[in-house]
C-alpha cells in the first residue's frame, strides 16, 4: 500500500492546500519498504492530486485540508485521513504497530476526531501484517 504524508520539517504539515511536500512511504506485508520525499510545492492543486495518483497513492495523511480538496482527492480514489499532527516518525510507527492507534495524534483544538471512515486503511494494514504473520507460521514467507 502506498500513501502519502503532507510534510514540513519532519512534521505532518498543518493545511495540506498549502503543503509543498509529501513523503510517499510504501508498506508492504506490514513493513516499511520505501519512503521519499516529493517536491509538489511548484503545482496547483489539481496537479498535486494528479501527482499523487501518478505515483501510486492510495491514501494521504495530513493535517487540515479544505471540503472542495478533500472531495476532489476522494474523486481519485485516494483515501484522506485529516486532522492528523505530530512526527512523521511517530505516525509511521503508529501505522506500523500492533495497536495502530492515530487518535493520539489529532491536531490540537480540532473538535473532530479522525474520521471513523479512515481506519479502514488502519484495517488494510493490520490485515497485510496478519498475513504475514500467517504465512510465517506455515513457512511459506518469502525472505
Amino acid at each position: 500500500m502506498k500513501l502519502a504524508i503532507c510534510t514540513w520539517n519532519e512534521l505532518v504539515a498543518p493545511v495540506f492546500d498549502v503543503s509543498e511536500s509529501v513523503m510517499i512511504v510504501n508498506i508492504s506485508s506490514g513493513k516499511l519498504k520505501t519512503r521519499k520525499r516529493e517536491d509538489i510545492s511548484g503545482l496547483d492543486h489539481l496537479a498535486r492530486i494528479r501527482r499523487l495518483s501518478d505515483l501510486g497513492v492510495k491514501t494521504l495523511i495530513c493535517g487540515a485540508i479544505s471540503r472542495p480538496w478533500h472531495d476532489i482527492i476522494t474523486a481519485w480514489d485516494i483515501q484522506v485521513i485529516s486532522y492528523v499532527s505530530g512526527p512523521v516518525k511517530q505516525i509511521l510507527s503508529a501505522l506500523l504497530s500492533d495497536n495502530m492507534d492515530l487518535q493520539k495524534f489529532r491536531m490540537p483544538g480540532c473538535p473532530h476526531s479522525i474520521q471513523t471512515h479512515n481506519l479502514e486503511v488502519i484495517a488494510r494494514v493490520a490485515q497485510a501484517k496478519q498475513e504475514k504473520s500467517n504465512s510465517v507460521k506455515k513457512g511459506t514467507a518469502r525472505k
